[in-house]
């Protein structure tokens, strides 16, 4: 059975002047602009947590330095391992939200993986659940009890997201398009709660029947 290795990291400790130095030289140069880029310093933190956190562990898997990795994106924004050999069957995706990073390394197999917090839905979960939901889930939304519906759109939110960008299509598919699959679908996805507010999810395509298993680890700053 194949498998897939789910880490996460909390992304505070990236606020630490020492640990975002060590942290910026492991990443490309189209990372380091990047990362120039945002403004937020929320958002430097955790965009500095998951890359770092994902050239940890690709070169991990592939038994490469970190800084070895070359990457590609597609054309709709979609990274691919380029270099070196040994890491190019890998494909990996990576997330973060409000504190929490997450890279998710498949061998082979079209993986994504989304986290997301129920600070971002807020107190009605019906009123943000058409982003992310068909007409038919929000009429399930609707009929469930009230205290349900916020863990019911976290997952359905983080799963439609890994799928998107396992898919490669990521920001560019709308969620509410796609309808929660059953056993029959090629997708699996298994989720796990992070912290008690955060949620995550990671979708794998497979061959038809076979199943994946994902391995959930939380790694700590060295």
């Amino acid at each position: 059975m194949p498998e897939v290795l789910a880490r996460f990291m909390r992304t505070a400790p990236f606020q630490d002047a020492a640990v975002a130095r060590r942290a910026r030289t492991l990443l490309g140069t189209e990372e380091r602009a990047a990362f120039t880029r945002l403004r937020s310093l929320t958002a430097r933190r955790d965009y500095l947590a998951a890359h770092a956190l994902a050239r940890a562990t690709l070169a991990e898997v592939a038994g490469c330095a970190p800084w070895q990795l070359r990457f590609r994106a597609s054309s709709l924004g979609r990274p691919a391992v380029v270099a070196p050999q040994t890491a190019r069957r890998l494909c990996f995706s990576l997330a973060h939200a409000d504190g929490v990073a997450l890279c998710a390394v498949a061998p082979g197999l079209p993986v994504g993986a989304d986290v997301e917090t129920a600070c971002n839905i807020g107190p009605d979960p019906l009123s943000v659940a058409d982003h992310a939901c068909s007409s038919e889930e929000q009429d399930a939304l609707r009929a469930l009890p009230p205290a349900d519906r916020a863990r019911r759109l976290l997952f359905l939110w983080t799963m439609k997201e890994a799928v998107a960008k396992a898919i490669g299509l990521g920001f560019y598919l709308p969620l509410n398009r796609i309808t929660a699959m059953g056993r029959d679908s090629p997708w699996r996805h298994q989720s796990r709660r992070l912290t008690p507010d955060h949620l995550a999810t990671v979708a794998v395509r497979t061959r038809a029947g076979e199943d994946v298993a994902v391995r959930f680890e939380e790694v700590e700053v060295a």
